[in-house]
């Protein structure tokens, strides 16, 4: 997981209209990810609607996903309702050939520092696969301080970090102490998360985004180094910056999935209660989409 690059993106998750997990149009929408310049795939996580599967989905899923394993990098969503529960399915996606686990706290119950700590900890302690950690305090309701943050990343087994917060210039104090962790930026656009950690040495970039527009996100998520074209990323970042506010402003992964079937691209139902958009507000999406120059518009 630490020498990862490039653009991981939280592949949707298509259902069937009675709620079944529809496998032939993930299987089209992994392809379609290999294609456009993908480095790797985040399973289950929001816009995958990982939440909402129960814990026979979840296995059914790992097993069969993660056993015609794509040549792309593989990661999965494991965050359980408590402790045990999230290790019970990093355990699992570790049987099927996960390249890693990534986790967020439970919901709802927003731990402090030191039981967020422990909650992280306990789990790399007994996962036999690499741990990656995703600070999401707009969703989660903890939010990671500069020293919890630095205490995980010292573990052995703890090898990603995204951070959901706004406070991404301490990347600039962990990268340097922590040479061998997968750096990821965030594709969210208000909270300006994504040029800061890119400019700081990010491996690449986690988004949500890259269902709609995979190659301009695979583009967007280069590591930056002496070669880089700033003016090229500048000009890149501006056409895809609209798509991502429209994306973002609605529950995860609604615009999203709803944009993606507009496109002729499998992303399926969504499980209720969420809902799609409206025609019109689909067509608002689908002109950001073609001006971004999306492959599949």
């Amino acid at each position: 997981m630490s020498r990862f690059q490039g653009s991981l993106v939280a592949v949707v998750t298509p259902f069937n209209e009675d709620g079944s997990i529809d496998y032939g149009a993930l299987a089209e929408l992994v392809r379609i990810q290999e294609e456009g310049g993908t480095a790797g795939l985040f399973f289950l996580s929001v816009a995958g609607e990982g939440a909402t599967l129960t814990d026979a989905e979840f296995d059914e899923f790992t097993a069969k996903v993660l056993s015609d394993k794509s040549a792309l990098a593989n990661l999965v969503t494991c965050t359980g309702r408590y402790t045990e529960d999230s290790l019970r399915r990093v355990l699992v996606a570790a049987d099927h050939g996960a390249d890693g686990a990534v986790l967020t706290v439970p919901a709802y119950m927003g731990p402090d520092q030191a039981q967020t700590a422990r909650y992280f900890l306990d789990i790399a302690d007994r996962s036999p696969i690499p741990i990656g950690i995703f600070n999401n305090p707009a969703r989660a309701m903890t939010d990671l301080d500069t020293a919890t943050v630095d205490e995980l990343l010292s573990h052995p087994n703890i090898m990603l970090h995204k951070d959901g917060s706004s406070r991404t210039g301490r990347l600039g104090e962990f990268m340097p102490r922590h040479p061998d962790v997968c750096f990821m930026a965030d594709d969210a656009p208000d909270q300006d998360i994504l040029i800061g950690p890119m400019v700081l040495g990010a491996a690449g970039i986690a988004s949500a985004g890259g269902n709609v527009l995979p190659r301009e996100f695979a583009a967007l998520s280069t590591p930056w180094d002496e070669n880089t074209d700033v003016e090229a990323f500048r000009q890149l970042y501006t056409k895809v910056w609209p798509v991502m506010r429209y994306l973002y402003s609605f529950r995860s992964p609604i615009g999203i999935k709803s944009v993606m079937n507009a496109l002729g691209m499998p992303a399926g139902h969504l499980r209720a209660p969420l809902t799609p958009l409206s025609d019109e507000q689909v067509a608002v999406g689908l002109e950001l989409v073609r001006a971004a120059g999306g492959t599949q518009a």
